[in-house]
């Protein structure tokens, strides 16, 4: 399999005073001079930041120098904005070192100063970069949660390249987090942004990113185009980097297309100018590809001859840094033994002034030790005695705790085995559950476009899908989504009693009519657990049920607490079910009991049927924290109703968990969707 490769990339965000005059890596020199020169603190500081900014990558000790003597300076003088500036640096350059605990601390300290100050632009860096901080430790939700929020900063100042970079940082993450769609979104605002901003070289990469998403998900045609298009920009930018970028990748689409020919002359165009501009990497990569589609074709001696090229370059590299690692240990240890003979000679003469003034202090702090000493002994005795009282008592306390723990460590250990064996009895019930339970592929088995978005909220859940096909009616099938009380196992136990009586009612009793299926439900759930006679007992469940010709596409629903949306025309329209429950106490009316009602539905071919439990439309998440809610459950098919349901499974279930973020989920979900 073919490796293809992204260009994404992660951007420190920064928010640097502008001076009088710009500046630059070649300007370093410029600007230590002129720091000589300035008089104002204000302006000094300034001037510090800026180098600090300037040499974070490549000479990091000295951007650290820079950046402690401007929060030094910033302080004297009650400076904030230039303690912001100089924190903000210095965590930057300790992120470039792994030091992610003191980058963490820097990034939130400049964030309050930044707060105090109303730094909008200095927050919102901020924010960003302690984003970045969790991305380098692996805690990628936080990362996406500081990233979003300084986007919405940046969006609201109107700051277009920061945008560009959280969109793209953002993109990335949500790569490596497999949620495709969400990456492939951000990316394309990123490009729309530099499209704006007529960035070539920036647009390339991006056409690169999309084109890496779209062939991650299998679909080689988009990924062809997306990779032409970043190799128009970069044959017209003359970049050489982008143009190996973009010729490797278009020659692995083809190369898994088994289309060799074409593969060769893409990768020998990559070889070619590889070897222009000296990337030993490159050559490697693209002598490796040569030699394998070559070997495919069956012209071994050129896939010999190939292999042997980048066995040699390879090898050549590996040399190449091991002598540079080496002359970068034997650099630093001459450095460090410079200075350690300059700190010698320091501290020699250094040592000769203390000397006298040393021989000057000998004789008037005798004086004082004498005295110092008789006062030192009668204090230790009385130390003595009262170290001694504290021994005894504290033997004790100690053997008392000993025991104590000996007993707490015996009962931590019973824990720990009736931990396990609930969980082992937890995970043999989900097997059982799934079992049991229609699958996705029995579903599509009766219904080819259709899907079950399903995600339990622990182990087991209280949520279930129910579909049966009945042998005494053409083209009928039974479909609903049953949400039990309580979820874990008490929920998993009811669904089992659910299940079961659904199908002694459709399958046994024979009764196919909807509202009364789910009048026998009732009065089954009500014998079962004996609600007669155990008023308190309010255990039950909401279901949405359907009674479908697919012959005829009509569609009978019947609900308890859940509604049915249908997409017909055009519109989502929505049938809220009865506002009864199945199991315990029912509602009543004039001592009559109140009958669940049926609705019929006559749809057409491409009309598709959505029901679902509350534990979709009940999360809590957002950028407010607010339920996701039936509005954006109707928004969501409306935008996607020429998709495939496939993809609007993924759709849900990618909105669901951003919608969700950090928030715990409150509750099971279960969610069918049927085209007709």
């Amino acid at each position: 399999m073919k490796t293809f490769r992204y260009s994404f990339f992660f951007t420190f965000l920064i928010s640097i005073v502008t001076f009088y005059y710009s500046f630059s890596q070649n300007q370093i020199d410029s600007l230590e001079i002129e720091l000589e020169r300035v008089v104002s603190d204000t302006l000094r500081i300034n001037i510090l930041n800026s180098i600090g900014y300037l040499t974070e990558r490549t000479a990091p000790k000295k951007s650290l120098d820079y950046s402690n003597k401007a929060i030094e300076l910033s302080k004297e003088i009650g400076y904030p904005f230039g303690i912001g500036q100089g924190l903000n640096n210095r965590g930057v350059v300790y992120n470039y070192q792994g030091n992610y605990k003191q980058a963490l601390e820097d990034h939130i300290n400049a964030m309050k100063i930044r707060e105090k100050i109303s730094d909008s632009a200095g927050i919102a860096a901020s924010i960003a970069n302690i984003g970045l901080t969790y991305y380098f430790q692996k805690e990628l939700w936080k990362a996406v949660d500081h990233i979003e929020r300084a986007l919405s900063m940046y969006q609201q100042l109107n700051h277009k390249l920061q945008q560009e970079n959280c969109y793209i940082n953002l993109g990335g993450m949500y790569f490596y987090l497999d949620s495709l769609n969400l990456a492939l979104e951000y990316f394309n605002q990123a490009l729309v942004i530099q499209k704006n901003r007529k960035e070539g070289y920036q647009m390339g990469l991006s056409y690169n990113n999309i084109g890496a998403i779209y062939e991650k998900q299998n679909k080689s045609v988009k990924a062809e185009e997306y990779f032409q298009l970043a190799l128009d920009i970069f044959t017209r930018a003359n970049d050489k980097t982008g143009l190996v970028l973009s010729l490797s990748n278009l020659g692995n689409i083809f190369s898994e297309k088994k289309m060799s020919t074409k593969a060769i002359s893409y990768f020998e165009r990559a070889l070619s100018i590889s070897r222009e501009i000296n990337s030993k990497t490159d050559i490697e990569i693209s002598y490796l590809n040569l030699s394998n589609e070559y070997s495919k074709l069956g012209h071994y001696k050129k896939a010999y001859e190939y292999h042997d090229l980048y066995t040699a370059i390879k090898d050549s590299i590996f040399n190449e840094e091991s002598a540079k690692s080496m002359n970068e240990m034997q650099a630093k240890y001459e450095s460090e033994k410079k200075e350690k003979e300059i700190g010698i000679l320091t501290k020699d003469n250094e040592l000769q002034v203390l000397k006298t003034a040393q021989q000057e202090d000998h004789i008037r702090k005798q004086r004082f030790l004498i005295v110092g000493i008789i006062f030192i002994l009668v204090l230790a005795i009385s130390l003595i005695y009262i170290v001694y009282s504290q021994f005894k008592f504290k033997k004790q306390a100690n053997y008392e705790l000993e025991f104590k723990n000996d007993q707490l460590g015996m009962v931590n250990m019973d824990l720990d085995r009736k931990n396990r064996s609930i969980a082992e009895s937890i995970n043999y019930a989900q097997r059982i559950q799934e079992t049991i339970m229609p699958t996705q592929n029995h579903l599509h088995e009766i219904f080819p476009e259709s899907f079950i978005f399903y995600k339990a909220k622990d182990v087991i859940s209280g949520d279930f899908p129910w579909v049966w096909t009945l042998q005494d009616e053409k083209g009928g099938v039974c479909v609903s989504t049953v949400d039990c009380t309580g979820h874990g196992v008490p929920g998993a136990m009811m669904s089992m009693i659910g299940y079961f009586l659904l199908n002694d009612i459709v399958a046994s009793k024979k009764i196919h009519d909807p509202a009364i299926i789910l009048e026998e439900l009732h009065n089954g759930i009500k014998d079962t657990l004996h609600q007669e006679e155990n008023l308190e007992s309010k255990d039950g469940m909401d279901i949405a049920f359907c009674s479908i010709n697919r012959e005829n596409r009509e569609v009978e629903y019947a609900g308890a607490h859940r509604p049915l949306l249908y997409l017909h025309n055009g519109e989502v329209q929505e049938i809220r079910g009865n506002r009864l429950p199945i199991g315990g106490l029912q509602y009543s009316s004039r001592g009559k009991e109140i009958r669940f009602t049926n609705h019929k539905l006559k749809l057409n071919k491409g009309d598709s049927i959505y029901f679902y439990s509350d534990g979709l439309t009940d999360q809590i998440g957002g950028p407010r924290g607010r339920k996701f809610q039936n509005a954006q459950v109707k928004q969501i098919i409306l935008e996607n109703q020429h998709s495939t349901m496939e993809e609007i499974q993924s759709v849900f279930h990618d909105r669901f968990v951003q919608w969700m973020g950090h928030e715990k989920q409150l509750d099971d979900v279960i969610m069918i969707g049927i085209r007709l």
